[in-house]
């Protein structure tokens, strides 16, 4: 561990990509999830791992991977617990000033050998379109397995019926449709977004609205990850048919409303960070999301129709509908 330093601390020379990765309890993955990154085509990264108070052999498992690459450094524990979101948001607050671009790693995933090559060259791709100095995301599509890394789904887009096409910024206060583990984000963007504040509902859903807002999102419609769904992630992929739909009628609408008030509480801390950075027409927009369950009944819904507050396929919106 005594190697690990700040990336370009020994030798003058920034490391263009690095890689923040959040761990809890995850010694049934960790291992192979660190081997795929060693196995990557593109080496010239840097792995940092905040670690939020394992009590197996995570931290462990971390160690001993850093003994045998330098490219891989833990912070050391600090004590706090944050859960996956604020691990994640202190690592970009800590390192945004520090590389070119940056990804994320969730502990208990596989990355394909050519991931971060793959993302790189999209992002130089977007680069040479709108400059190094505008805020980029870029983000991949992914295939969920089951325990055993067995691919249930080929493509996680089609799976979770979501359109990596849509980078509007109205859309995106009403759904993320970026997965943090895919994206890869430049200088500029994450010297923008962070730090992210508390009302964030996670980190890869705040930058995604940044960079929506004041920079640009592409994306490869290749998967560059295999997705692990065990039953403990964080997150995870979830089928939004019409079996997810009547689950939720049956639950009834008070979880769908308190989903709809997150998003309204992350767009008012948007909007109170950035307003004077907002154009007229973007301001009214991002206001307009923050209080629109403050409004009557017909202007709710007026609102989330001329501003196009929707959600990706049909089911998704009945239920934005039925919330507001």
């Amino acid at each position: 561990m005594a190697s690990c330093q700040l990336p370009g601390a020994a030798n003058g020379k920034m490391k263009p990509v690095l890689i923040l990765m959040a761990t809890y309890n995850g010694s049934e993955f960790i291992e192979e999830q660190l081997a795929s990154l060693r196995a990557q085509t593109y080496a010239d990264w840097r792995l940092w791992v905040r670690d939020d108070g394992s009590t197996d052999g995570t931290v462990e498992s971390i160690r001993r991977c850093a003994a045998q690459d330098e490219r891989v450094c833990l912070l050391e524990p600090d004590g706090v617990r944050k859960g996956a979101g604020g691990s994640f948001s202190s690592l970009l607050e800590r390192f945004a000033p520090e590389a070119d671009y940056l990804m994320f790693c969730d502990q208990d995933d596989v990355w394909l050998p050519n991931k971060i090559e793959i993302t790189l060259a999209g992002m130089r791709a977007l680069e040479a379109r709108f400059g190094v100095e505008s805020p980029l995301l870029i983000h991949t599509d992914l295939s969920v397995t089951d325990r055993e890394l067995n691919v249930v789904a080929t493509s996680f887009w089609r799976f979770q019926g979501l359109n990596p096409e849509v980078k509007g910024l109205g859309r995106l206060l009403a759904q993320n449709n970026v997965t943090g583990c895919t994206m890869m984000v430049n200088r500029a963007l994450a010297a923008l977004a962070s730090p992210v504040p508390s009302q964030a509902i996670m980190h890869d859903w705040w930058l995604a609205v940044v960079a929506a807002a004041f920079g640009q999102i592409g994306h490869v419609p290749q998967p560059t990850m295999l997705y692990r769904q065990h039953g403990a992630n964080d997150t995870g992929a979830k089928n939004y048919g019409l079996a997810y739909v009547l689950q939720k009628a049956l639950a009834g609408l008070s979880e769908m409303k308190a989903s709809l008030l997150k998003t309204q509480c992350q767009a008012c801390a948007f909007l109170g960070r950035y307003a004077s950075r907002l154009v007229p027409e973007q301001r009214l927009l991002v206001k307009t999301y923050c209080h629109v369950s403050a409004r009557g009944f017909w202007m709710r819904h007026w609102q989330m129709f001329r501003f196009g507050f929707f959600k990706h396929g049909f089911f998704r919106n009945i239920g934005m509908f039925l919330s507001l």
